[in-house]
């Protein structure tokens, strides 16, 4: 039966609901994003249960109101508290299958670490604030950890499938000093409760101080514990607010956040684009400077690094979290052969930083660079002549260095820049005091893998840079043609950009202890002015996430080609505009039709396009990257993949090497493209296959 007090609260509005606010309530308020109102609501709407006294023997009660409990003292009407009530999460029941799936991939984890597909570290801030309770929808800071670790890094990844016994987690607690909680175990739903076990019996106490630095060496203990360079790492660093190691090392602020940043500058220089770093922020704190300054370091070794602004939420915590996996998730998919899915070994550099590398130099020094005199270089350059009845064929011919005063090169030690296939090295031709540089800077390119094919690493550098060089040159071919095609089309402005692929040649040094070393060597041109246009797997510039193409995917959008090589754009009759695009199309007989200026993005997504049908359609060029340069008004462009298919040879595979997907990849990139007035005007009039 209702009380008396519960029929008054049904007749008066909920506003009108009575309690006294006290600073300790409303800070708590703040902090868990509690509303006076929904107090209100608790006492008018809510069951009601005695609950503790207050200290001086005043009784309180307790109402619960769809998710949040508020205290009151019964004695004043005071506001003692309140709170969101935090989720609750039961364990998975383990089978004898499932701990025998567990038991076995943490053996293999120990025993055989070529097996290990990404290694993840996370370190978790355990100190005193991390009991704070500002973070909706759990008790405190430290349990909205173990709840997004639980659902989001670990269960959805199971889950999905994009997860396995074999990769690899460990957990760092980072107090005073540093705790591995859990250590080099495999993603299984027994690790899954281990960290419920975190989450609900509180096992692990919020205390005394957050030191960053002995987390980071603990850190780079675990990463580095496997040398297997195929291996995707990941370091995910939680902190709910400032270090507090200049106490433990005696040091000022600034000398101990040069002491962090140096800490992970080490790492970064091993693992560079195969580490994924991502800084997160949690609570209400503001000092996260210090987070985004390892940001930034790890960035300018090429890691994939982000900073995560603080999470008022859990569920914010968990995308978070759940896109940290995701980015190791793609790490692996890069370093795995797609048409094989061998794991590639990736060589084991130590990464130039950015920042370095952009600097302008005049000379050089050995600490930073290999030195090789002319009699140990030689350069090669691909010359490609047509043949009638045969097509174009080419070949490797010997010749001078570039600059008629150089007399050796310089190639630096470590590169500055990595894509998914290739290292990037600063690169220079000297005069004979072999310091000082002549010509223009240039950038030498090598595989990112240690063997292809079988081959010796000295046949495989050699195989991958020629590879490339005449692939590079054939894209520079058909995007001559394709400047011309736009040359012909009047209603293209003259101010559209052209496009161009950077020349290159293969530079062969003699090096003491390495043998022949070859490496793709081009102009270099400004990094910060970098841009991809598109990408071989179907990204196009704009899309906020790189599509996701499972076997049903490709097999429809392949079957959709099929009406593209049955011709249905051959004769370029798509549009009933075309009979004035390409005259000199006059309004009363003098003044010529407005001509339209495209994009350098119109103008990269047409070209891809364009190669398509001009070759014949036995190829595609695309991962269209480089700098639009508005002195010339063109897109200079490197590093091109090629997607070869002929259906006469269907048994030719990665023709232009380990990037070309064949016909996966036409379907990859027309699944997304999406042609533009440009597209339709430079692929018309195709009739018969092109050379190709």
């Amino acid at each position: 039966m209702a009380s008396e007090e519960d029929n008054e609260h049904q007749t008066i509005p909920t506003s009108a609901i009575t309690f006294v606010e006290t600073e300790h309530g409303r800070l708590r308020r703040k902090q868990r994003g509690i509303d006076k109102k929904d107090l209100q609501a608790a006492k008018k709407y809510g069951t009601r249960v005695s609950s503790h006294p207050r200290s001086n023997g005043d009784p309180t009660s307790k109402y619960t109101w769809k998710g949040i409990v508020y205290i009151a003292n019964d004695h004043t009407g005071e506001e003692v508290t309140s709170y969101a009530l935090p989720i609750a999460l039961e364990k998975i029941p383990i089978s004898n299958e499932m701990q025998h799936h567990h038991d076995e991939a943490a053996r293999t984890i120990s025993e055989d670490k070529t097996q290990w597909l990404s290694n993840t570290v996370i370190v978790v801030d355990t100190s005193g604030s991390m009991k704070n309770s500002d973070v909706w929808d759990t008790r405190t800071r430290l349990d909205s950890v173990w709840l997004s670790v639980a659902l989001d890094f670990i269960a959805s990844r199971i889950e999905s499938g994009s997860a396995s016994g074999m990769d690899v987690i460990s957990v760092v607690s980072m107090g005073n000093d540093a705790t591995p909680l859990i250590r080099e175990q495999p993603t299984t739903w027994v690790l899954y409760n281990e960290i419920i076990d975190f989450y609900s019996n509180k096992t692990i106490s919020p205390f005394q101080h957050g030191n960053y630095i002995p987390s980071l060496d603990m850190a780079e203990k675990l990463l580095t514990s496997n040398s297997n360079e195929s291996c995707a790492m990941g370091l995910s660093f939680i902190s709910d607010g400032r270090p507090s190691d200049h106490a433990l090392y005696r040091v000022d602020r600034y000398q101990c956040d040069e002491m962090i940043v140096d800490r992970v500058a080490m790492l970064a220089k091993r693992f560079g684009r195969r580490m994924q770093f991502d800084a997160v922020g949690i609570g209400s704190d503001e000092s996260f400077d210090t987070l985004q300054q390892m940001v930034d370091e790890a960035e300018d070794f090429g890691v994939k690094a982000s900073m995560r602004l603080p999470s008022s939420s859990s569920s914010a915590l968990g995308d978070v979290l759940h896109s940290f996996a995701s980015s190791i998730t793609s790490t692996q998919t890069e370093m795995t052969d797609t048409c094989t899915m061998k794991q590639q070994h990736i060589r084991n550099v130590q990464r130039e930083s950015r920042i370095k590398a952009s600097q302008n130099i005049t000379q050089v020094t050995e600490e930073d660079f290999f030195i090789y005199n002319r009699d140990n270089v030689h350069r090669m350059v691909y010359e490609e002549k047509y043949q009638d009845g045969v097509g174009y064929k080419g070949s490797f011919q010997s010749t001078e260095l570039q600059h008629p005063d150089a007399d050796s090169v310089a190639f630096n030690q470590g590169p500055f820049g990595e894509g998914a296939e290739r290292f990037a090295y600063r690169f220079y031709e000297l005069l004979g005091d072999q310091i000082t540089i002549v010509g223009k800077p240039l950038v030498a390119k090598e595989s990112r893998y240690i063997i292809e094919d079988g081959l010796d690493d000295q046949k495989s550098r050699m195989k991958f840079v020629q590879t490339f060089c005449k692939t590079q040159q054939l894209a520079g071919r058909i995007a001559k043609e394709f400047n011309e095609k736009i040359d012909s089309l009047h209603i293209v402005d003259g101010k559209t950009p052209r496009v161009e692929f950077l020349d290159c040649c293969v530079y062969q040094m003699n090096d003491t202890n390495l043998g022949k070393v070859s490496v793709l060597v081009e102009e270099k041109i400004d990094q910060s002015k970098w841009k991809k246009w598109n990408a071989n797997n179907g990204f196009v510039d704009g899309m906020k996430e790189v599509p996701a193409f499972n076997d049903r995917d490709l097999q429809s959008a392949m079957h959709s080609m099929q009406n593209l090589d049955l011709g249905m754009l051959e004769e370029g009759d798509e549009e009933e505009e075309s009979d004035n695009d390409s005259e000199d199309a006059t309004i009363e007989g003098e003044r010529r039709a407005p001509t339209i200026i495209f994009s350098p993005s119109e103008v990269a997504q047409a070209f891809s396009h364009f190669s398509y049908w001009a070759t014949g359609r036995k190829r595609l060029v695309c991962d269209i990257q480089g700098v639009f340069c508005e002195e010339v008004n063109k897109l200079r462009l490197s590093d091109p993949v090629i997607h070869y298919y002929n259906s006469k040879k269907d048994g030719r595979k990665m023709v232009h090497g380990r990037t070309d997907r064949g016909r996966k990849g036409f379907a990859m990139f027309f699944e997304t493209h999406e042609c533009s007035r440009l597209c339709r005007l430079v692929t018309k009039g195709f009739k018969r296959p092109a050379r190709a």
